[in-house]
């Protein structure tokens, strides 16, 4: 009995989504538990955008330059010649400089917001085609 509290399921999700249950409707409702305990229900609404930035060497760049407007997410892929590097306004083209994403490959999905994502290139030739969500 004393555990019966204690056990977790390591696959929890933040949020459930649900259906209506009502034929033919677009009603798609995310049911979020809250730090008290409370359920709430917001419907899913929102933007996705694709833009494609070109990523300068030497100096970093902002990825995208302006966030979508009530941005959730943002994932990125390197269609470049060359890698690229993200992390701050100080990340550096080099091993130690932020995270390494190669060419024809993709970042990490990133959940942050509007806050920004800066990217340097090894080289010229820094492409990267993001995908964001609100």
């Amino acid at each position: 009995m004393a555990k019966q509290n204690a056990i977790q399921d390591e696959n929890l999700f933040p949020a459930l989504v649900a259906h209506s249950g009502t034929a033919n409707t677009a009603d798609t409702q995310r049911v979020v538990a809250g730090a008290d305990g409370g359920l709430s229900i917001t419907g899913l609404h929102g933007v996705v955008l694709t833009t494609a930035v070109n990523v300068a060497n030497g100096t970093a760049t902002a990825i995208p330059g302006t966030a979508l407007t009530n941005r959730k997410s943002l994932i990125m892929y390197n269609a470049g010649t060359t890698s690229v590097w993200l992390g701050g306004t100080g990340v550096l083209a080099s091993n130690v400089g932020g995270l390494l994403v190669g060419t024809a490959e993709y970042s990490p999905a990133f959940d942050l917001g509007t806050a920004t994502i800066y990217g340097i290139a090894a080289a010229a030739g820094g492409t990267v085609t993001i995908l964001e969500a609100s």
